[in-house]
């Protein structure tokens, strides 16, 4: 079923379980309702890439992306189509970092307060980029999947609206638009990775894909940020349990809605270690001079390692965002 874009008085729907699945044309409203708010970002060739997996490998840079992650295209979107007086109710929303940076930001461009609950070791860059937009920044003890449920807890105290990071139909479809800009400048991509966390990027873009011809949409996770893949194996909800890992971003459960998406549009995901994200993340800086963070990384990461296996081209493989803060940046460049 089709979202029908919200007309003028019109907001977006409660977050809800029953909650129809987004389809390809609410990924072109959003297209056109961030016209002119998000950046059109590079689709660069990677020549050492491309020798290495036989066939032109481009990598979207959403790193250069406005608050340096891809995330702002689906909370602008969601923000952009409630009413003045939806957003004077406030917005609250659970994030491990981007995505919260995301919400603040647009809040501030439409006049709406932002309340953030992150984990309370989110990176120092993530954080400063929430609060630098006048959002209220809340840490919470724990994980994305402590600091979920007060979010959401907040909202029904308060009557804020909940934005939802990753399976929020309206969040979906912007994040979506990464791959309307894909394939308009590379209509041969024959091959996409994407990170996946909560599946809200791979399920957007998988809705571009799904449209197309021969397009294999391939999801990465770090084997410490398994969820979604663990729920795919099982054939229904399940949780993961994580270990250390840098890939911040990627982490906690999936919902069902997203879940959903994600049997539709994924044609498989695959995993890659901790210790290959590190190692892509120092090679997207040495070879490329990219600074991606290691969620952003680990679609490169499955291409050094192989992890995809045998793969047509072209290939496009989406780095997510930049935003690691500079210590563990040094760190990981160091080990090299």
């Amino acid at each position: 079923m089709t979202i029908t874009p919200p007309a003028a008085g019109a907001a977006p729907p409660a977050v809800s379980g029953d909650l129809p699945l987004p389809a390809l044309d609410d990924v072109q409203a959003a297209a056109g309702r961030l016209r002119g708010v998000v950046r059109r970002t590079p689709l660069l060739r990677s020549d050492a890439l491309s020798d290495l997996a036989g066939t032109d490998v481009w990598l979207k840079l959403e790193t250069l992306q406005r608050t340096g992650s891809f995330k702002v295209r689906g909370a602008y979107n969601f923000v952009a189509a409630l009413t003045p007086a939806e957003r004077a109710r406030g917005l609250a929303t659970a994030s491990a970092g981007n995505h919260g940076a995301a919400v603040a930001f647009a809040a501030r461009l439409l006049g709406a307060k932002a309340t953030v609950f992150v984990p309370d070791d989110t990176p120092e860059t993530k954080r400063r980029r929430i609060l630098r937009s006048g959002a209220e920044l809340r840490l919470i003890r724990g994980s994305y999947d402590d600091a979920h449920p007060a979010a959401e807890a907040f909202a029904a105290e308060t009557g804020a609206r909940f934005v939802n990071a990753f399976s929020d139909p309206f969040v979906v479809a912007g994040a979506g638009t990464v791959g309307v800009e894909l394939f308009d400048e590379c209509p041969s991509i024959r091959t996409v990775l994407a990170p996946v966390g909560g599946g809200g990027l791979s399920g957007g873009i998988g809705l571009v894909a799904r449209a197309r011809d021969r397009v294999r949409m391939v999801g990465v996770q770090s084997e410490e940020t398994a969820a979604m893949h663990a729920s795919l194996a099982a054939g229904r909800l399940t949780s993961a349990a994580y270990g250390p890992t840098i890939c911040e971003g990627l982490t906690g459960d999936t919902d069902e809605r997203a879940f959903r998406l994600a049997r539709q549009v994924l044609d498989e995901i695959v995993l890659v270690s901790e210790a290959s994200v590190r190692r892509a993340v120092r090679w997207l800086a040495a070879e490329e001079g990219i600074v991606a963070e290691g969620s952003a990384a680990v679609a490169v990461a499955a291409l050094l390692e192989g992890a995809a296996g045998e793969i047509e081209g072209p290939v496009a493989a989406v780095l997510s965002g930049s935003n690691i803060d500079p210590q563990r940046l040094a760190a990981i460049l160091a080990e090299g």
